[in-house]
């Protein structure tokens, strides 16, 4: 487990440099792909299936990016994209195209449904954060005028 999370910090690491991060974020975006994977690992734990430990650790990235980009002055989407490298499926990917290729159907099926599982949950993730966020700005804007 120790493995896994790090490497998932220097997965996102990778990432950031190739983002063309600067200084201390490249550090911050590691972190966050580390806690992130460690949140999946906790919640796979617990719940059976890919759906609510990958939701769970989005949602974390998407408030780990929130808040990074506003202590860094930087586009809350570059934290969002390196942290969350660790969760994109790129295995069940690769056998999904396998399965395809190969004319696996069985194979193309069960990989495919991991895939748009994971992807969903990733996506809903980072949309229900930015909501809550556009949302509180939203009163925050109002109580300033």
């Amino acid at each position: 487990m120790e493995i896994q999370i790090m490497m998932a910090f220097f997965g996102s690491i990778g990432f950031a440099i190739f983002l063309k991060m600067k200084g201390r974020q490249i550090l911050l975006a590691g972190v966050g792909g580390a806690i992130a994977w460690a949140v999946y690992l906790a919640f796979g734990q617990y719940f059976d299936g890919e759906f609510i430990p990958n939701f769970a650790a989005a949602v974390f990235v998407a408030v780990y990016a929130e808040i990074m980009a506003r202590v860094n002055r930087a586009p809350t989407t570059i934290f969002l994209t390196a942290a969350a490298i660790p969760l994109i499926p790129g295995g069940s990917l690769y056998y999904t195209m396998a399965g395809l290729v190969n004319r696996d159907h069985l194979m193309f099926s069960e990989s495919g449904q991991k895939v748009i599982t994971i992807a969903l949950a990733i996506s809903l993730g980072f949309t229900l954060i930015a909501l809550i966020n556009k949302y509180i700005r939203g009163i925050s804007s109002l109580r300033r005028q």
